[in-house]
């Protein structure tokens, strides 16, 4: 009788053990979870040192072994036993090895005279410990690592206007004269390993041309070629092999030693080029302009200074197709950031910011940020058809189309060497006005023209009509300037009725029962851009100002604010 509360408390405790073990626990952050590192207390500051102790004098660096050497036509070999008998080397030389030096040096060590006896004779020298092995200059396979994505891109830009007042085709006698059209295209191609391999081998043949053959022992002799000329035709055509495996980044060139030195110093320069890196923010404001400014924002007023600020136009030195609107913002003491920028145009009136994106781009690559809504409208078609002592029947096909609206730029950045930056940008801004009906008569009579008593209603197809500013320019910016774009004006009016219901159809008296009111509006539209070199792409380093934004260490050991709202466990 006294063991059944016992059995109830026991499974009362076996069932809140296993209620436990089915609750979800929070979920833990893996290894590689990008969080921000915690912040380290201050350390407490060390007691000064007193007695610094001496440290010992440094120690004299041996001095390198010089040599002095004059000679005049003597065989290569002899002055390669020559010089390895002097060093205590010991030295191989290739039987193909043949050719007379003349040469005049003092007091240079032994690399400098071997490279110099090297170019003089078309040879190529190891040195492995105390063994110097010499042979002729003949094309082997290096590989190179190019540490590049594998990718080819083709942007292509079109700013196309055309004005039109017909529609007609032009005659035979010639086009018509009522039409005008201005067509900027622009084309940015990237294929970073086709060219890659096109240059090095244009590198290679180029080195080839401009190879003179050394002096020769004798008719009979084989001539020493100093840029790695092969001596048959078959060696001298695989010379100029070249092997690209892009996605694994190699490259392999079958060339000489001098060959070589020249390859590897342009992948060098390449490399360093097309990896540069460039941070761009833009900001787009728009402008409400008050009544002293309907003309549009005063720009020199800017260009004479405000607060310490100073706007300059663009230099002389700006490449050609730079737009009259394009301006350069520079701050004289420094700090200069898109709030005090923006904070200048409120005094021409009321500002408005439509975006503030940012973007890091690669040198000489397209980068397009697009932040857009896609209207989709339906475009309907008619189709009627008739038969004899029959009526007509027409039938509707729809067709799905989409506009998007919102924000677009593309941009083409090429990065110098003096973090100068160029730009070629594109920034279009859209937005919908207002819809229009199609007005394909059939749409609006569905049963046919002039058909009475049709029961189906009129099909109503609703056009949306699109307001589109764009500029397309090209700028020089130094890193860290802001370049101002600025001149697209809008005039927007407005118009408002009220009346009295049932009274403003009156003739006459419905004027005196009602209200209109025009509300004329003029907005600018500015952009800014501030382009800015990246150096150290980490966190630590010029993304420093963005460490903020990472999660924490509790981002998912926390509780899920969602979930405790819904109660759901």
């Amino acid at each position: 009788m006294h063991l059944r509360p016992s059995i109830g408390v026991s499974a009362a405790c076996c069932c809140a053990v296993l209620l436990a073990a089915c609750a979800l626990a929070p979920t833990q952050p893996g290894g590689a979870h990008l969080a921000a590192e915690p912040e380290r207390p201050p350390s407490s500051i060390p007691e000064p040192v007193l007695n610094a102790p001496i440290l010992p004098p440094p120690a004299p660096r041996p001095k390198p072994e010089t040599y002095s050497v004059l000679v005049h036509n003597v065989r290569v070999q002899d002055l390669l036993f020559a010089l390895a008998r002097d060093a205590q080397l010991n030295v191989d030389v290739h039987p193909d090895v043949d050719g007379l030096v003349t040469l005049k040096a003092t007091e240079q060590t032994l690399p400098q005279l071997l490279s110099r006896v090297a170019r003089q004779a078309g040879l190529r020298y190891t040195l492995d410990g105390q063994t110097l092995s010499v042979m002729r200059d003949t094309p082997f396979l290096r590989i190179y690592r190019v540490d590049y994505v594998n990718l080819s891109r083709d942007a292509r830009s079109v700013a196309n206007l055309a004005t039109q007042v017909s529609g007609a085709a032009p005659s035979a006698a010639g086009a018509a004269q009522n039409n005008s059209t201005a067509v900027i295209s622009t084309l940015s191609a990237n294929r970073f390993w086709d060219t890659l391999v096109a240059n090095v081998r244009d590198l290679l043949r180029e080195t080839e041309r401009g190879a003179q053959p050394a002096t020769a022992s004798g008719a009979g002799s084989a001539q020493a070629v100093a840029s790695g000329s092969a001596p048959n035709a078959k060696e001298a055509g695989a010379a100029g092999a070249v092997i690209a495996n892009a996605e694994a980044g190699v490259l392999s060139v079958r060339a000489s030693a001098r060959q070589h030195e020249k390859i590897q110093e342009f992948l060098d320069l390449v490399l360093a080029n097309a990896k540069r890196q460039v941070l761009i923010e833009a900001t787009i404001a728009e402008v409400q302009l008050n009544n002293q400014y309907q003309r549009g924002i005063d720009w020199s007023r800017l260009r004479t200074g405000s607060s310490g600020f100073q706007v300059q136009q663009s230099s002389a030195a700006t490449p050609a197709g730079v737009g009259t609107g394009a301006f350069v913002l520079g701050y004289a003491t420094g700090g200069l950031n898109f709030t005090s920028a923006i904070r200048l145009l409120e005094s021409f009136g009321d500002v408005r910011v439509l975006s503030s994106p940012k973007i890091s781009v690669l040198n000489n690559q397209t980068a397009v940020l697009k932040v857009v809504d896609n209207l989709v409208y339906f475009t309907i078609q008619a189709n009627t058809t008739t038969a004899a002592n029959s009526p007509a029947v027409t039938t509707f096909s729809t067709t799905v189309n989409s506009v998007p609206v919102g924000f677009i730029m593309s941009v083409v950045p090429q990065i110098s060497d003096s973090a100068t930056v160029l730009l070629n940008l594109r920034p279009t801004i859209s937005r919908k006005l207002a819809d229009i009906p199609d007005p394909n008569p059939s749409l609006a009579n569905p049963c046919g023209v002039g058909v009475p008593n049709c029961s189906t209603p009129p099909i109503s197809s609703l056009i949306p009509v699109i307001q589109t500013r764009e500029l397309e320019s090209v700028l020089r910016v130094q890193s860290g300037q802001i370049a101002m774009l600025g001149g697209l004006m809008q005039d927007s009016v407005t118009t408002i009725e009220d009346a009295v219901p049932g009274v403003r159809g009156i003739p006459g008296i419905g004027a005196l029962f009602a209200q209109r009111k025009d509300v004329s509006q003029k907005t600018e539209l500015v952009i800014f851009l501030r382009p800015t070199v990246i150096r150290d792409p980490s966190l630590a380093g010029d993304y420093r100002q963005w460490r903020g934004l990472m999660p924490g260490e509790d981002y998912f050991s926390g509780a899920n604010p969602a979930r405790a709202a819904s109660g759901s466990h």
